[in-house]
């Protein structure tokens, strides 16, 4: 995703004081829903502490659509539902507060383009993984991605996450079933080792890549 403009700072300064005048604070804990996706209030919040994670639900399966942090700014009747990943606060405001408080503070207004920007960058990335790859590929750039931050030991690039198979499923757009047996493929190829629960090791990225792109051809794309 695009960098992130934060506006944390802002807020917890004189300036974010006087925006959240006349917001009111809510309070979620962890897995409960900051907006289920219909009938939802017509207003604006601000994430001011913890992590949201926004989705959408099929019949079978949940996409993970992008996440929001402290500083971001995402509506209430958007149609996706929210909830939080952690314990969480945001503080909410009707439209019509939200546009003259944005008219009174101009630097705000650019986090809401940073926040769209990524809003629609992740967007593309998920729909172009639905529509163009398969579970195995999407799982094998989930371990890509991770990989970038992971660790370099002797036995290869070892990368830890706190997402459950079932939370890497709604990210990759599959169910946990399929991922789960995707993910023992994975590991019955020797592509990752699994050491512990959220706690593998690629030995080889550029065999790991390769794999990814021989399933591409494979699925004649």
């Amino acid at each position: 995703m695009p960098p992130r403009f934060s506006i944390a700072d802002v807020l917890a300064g004189p300036e974010g004081e006087d925006f959240l005048q006349g917001f009111a604070a809510r309070d979620y804990g962890k897995g409960m829903l900051v907006c289920s996706g219909d009938l939802d209030d017509n207003g604006v919040f601000v994430v001011t502490g913890g992590r949201l994670r926004v989705f959408l639900v099929g019949e079978d399966n949940e996409i993970t659509l992008f996440y929001l942090g402290v500083g971001d700014i995402f509506s209430l009747h958007s149609g996706c539902l929210i909830e939080a990943c952690e314990p969480s606060t945001v503080r909410v405001t009707d439209i019509v507060t939200f546009q003259r408080k944005m008219s009174s503070s101009p630097l705000l207004a650019y986090s809401l383009v940073s926040i769209l920007g990524r809003a629609i960058t992740a967007c593309i990335g998920t729909i172009q993984n639905l529509a163009f790859h398969d579970i195995r590929q999407r799982l094998i750039g989930f371990f890509l991605d991770c990989a970038r931050s992971g660790e370099v030991t002797q036995d290869g690039i070892e990368v830890r996450t706190s997402l459950t198979v079932e939370k890497i499923a709604q990210l990759i757009g599959s169910g946990r079933q399929a991922t789960s047996s995707a993910i023992s493929g994975l590991i019955r190829e020797k592509l990752i080792v699994r050491l512990a629960r959220g706690h593998y090791v690629i030995p080889d990225t550029a065999r790991l890549l390769r794999a990814g792109q021989a399933s591409r051809k494979d699925a004649g794309i």
